[in-house]
């Protein structure tokens, strides 16, 4: 199996940045807050999953039910040295303060996918509350 070199960096920033948050210790996650959090279809989290364990990146065990994974971010020794052009490129727009066209095209198009993310979190909000509401007035209704 194979993934996008995009998606298998979102994954990638993403297990580094949870790690950090967690301490670099083991976490339990739910496999929905991963889909969420790197915005990839259900089939894309299991296979990127599966790969990056196959890579010795990450490490899964069972968590508390099937919805949640005991999960430990191992490649913490080389989240340094990942993609070190990327890395100077950063330092240099750092460094020099000026901001070249492509980067500034990349900050747009990054923009523009986080807005349709929380255009997408909260349709999908919305849908939950009026599942819940809909769930309360059934568990009403059997309860009279």
């Amino acid at each position: 199996m194979k993934l996008k070199d995009k998606t298998y960096n979102k994954f990638l920033e993403f297990f580094e940045k949870v790690s950090k948050k967690h301490d670099e210790d083991q976490f339990e996650i739910a496999y929905s807050e991963i889909q969420r959090e790197t915005g990839v279809a259900s089939i894309t989290l299991k296979k990127a999953l599966k790969v990056l364990e196959d890579d010795k990146i990450i490490e899964i065990n069972q968590g508390r039910n099937t919805r949640y994974g005991k999960i430990r971010y191992l490649n913490k020794l080389n989240s340094n040295s990942k993609d070190p052009a990327n890395r100077t490129r950063t330092l240099a727009l750092v460094d020099d303060g000026t901001v070249n066209p492509g980067t500034l095209h990349q900050i747009k198009n990054m923009s523009s996918l986080v807005e349709q993310l929380r255009q997408r979190v909260r349709t999908q909000e919305m849908t939950i509350s009026v599942i819940l509401d809909r769930l309360a007035d059934l568990e009403d209704r059997v309860h009279r």
